[in-house]
């Protein structure tokens, strides 16, 4: 959903009466950024599953999930308050204006409004659902419970201590043979696709139109950063074969690589999103035409935006191949 909103706020704003104007596209970057909030906190909340084991749910972890899912929360209303502000702002002071009579507030206008004020609903459904299925101790039982007084002060709720915690699981020996195997060909597939994707953006960039200097700049950086959580994604993913010794699991080694590599595809997401959406600005103000006409783009730069788009694709691919390989196995015997 994060992504499909993303885009839509995007092209919508590309294609706005008010699109000629610099802070309508700071609104709708702004806004995009704001969706990031919202991938962010699902991804927390997904990882939630990883806190659970035989009945048990790792209180730590359940509150740093609570606390980014709040802080989620408040950086998508910041972002989006301010995103919908600017975009309001520009809309009011260009109606009227007799060098631009197509402004107006259209249904476009107001779908962009909702648009931008989506992330901070998502956020907010996402912190308050979250917060509610991590209570340690549902309000029911919590009044149920027995206490027990102590001689340093008032009387505490007196539960079951958990289990010691697993190190290692077993995995039939085909299953870990197919986990080393899988990591070390993904990360090698990584480490070449980064290699060719390299130069093959460099060689295709010469040959867009002229960019201003400083969306140039920012978009070739942020490119070069996205194609750098390649390497580390494919380095990560290599590394995570040592994670097996003969038939065991080390389960927090695998656990942390999942989450390291949810890290990183959510910085690959970020990178390619802003690297993108620098070209397709440039490019507006270096092809676009009078006021209101469609930005027309060359077949180059389509090929150009797509290998963007691929630090983003490939972080996804280690992420979600991670998630499969190191999926939590049942604790048969250590």
């Amino acid at each position: 959903m994060s992504v499909v909103l993303a885009t839509a706020i995007v092209l919508l704003g590309l294609r706005l009466p008010t699109a000629y104007h610099p802070i309508n596209t700071m609104a709708w970057i702004i806004g995009g950024a704001s969706v990031l909030t919202v991938l962010y906190a699902a991804l927390g909340l997904m990882g939630v599953r990883s806190y659970l084991r035989d009945g048990y749910l790792d209180a730590a972890g359940a509150r740093r999930t609570t606390r980014l899912l709040a802080a989620m929360w408040a950086t998508a209303v910041v972002f989006s308050s301010l995103a919908c502000f600017l975009f309001f702002g520009t809309v009011v002071s260009q109606v009227g204006d007799p060098l631009h009579p197509e402004v107006r507030f259209t249904v476009a206008v107001w779908a962009q409004l909702c648009l931008l004020a989506a992330p901070p609903v998502l956020t907010g459904v996402l912190f308050f659902v979250g917060r509610r299925l991590l209570d340690p101790v549902p309000p029911a039982i919590r009044q149920d419970t027995a206490v027990t007084p102590t001689a340093g002060g008032p009387g505490f709720a007196t539960y079951p201590l958990p289990p010691p915690p697993q190190r290692h699981v077993w995995m039939p020996a085909a299953r870990a043979h197919e986990v080393r195997r899988a990591c070390g060909r993904l990360g090698t597939g990584l480490l070449i696709a980064g290699v060719l994707l390299t130069p093959t953006v460099v060689l295709l960039g010469d040959r867009l139109p002229p960019l201003h200097p400083a969306l140039g700049f920012l978009s070739w950086t942020f490119t070069a950063t996205g194609v750098v959580q390649v390497f580390i994604a494919a380095t990560v993913l290599r590394g995570a074969r040592r994670h097996l010794t003969g038939e065991y699991l080390d389960l927090p080694e695998a656990l942390t690589t999942r989450r390291s590599l949810g890290v990183i595809w959510g910085l690959g997401l970020l990178f390619t999103v802003f690297s993108g959406v620098g070209l397709v600005v440039g490019l507006s103000s270096a092809t676009g035409g009078p006021a209101g006409e469609a930005v027309r783009y060359p077949a180059v730069a389509w090929v150009v935006l797509s290998l963007m788009a691929m630090p983003g694709v490939l972080t996804s691919v280690a992420f979600f191949a991670a998630r499969r390989l190191f999926a939590p196995l049942p604790l048969a015997r250590s």
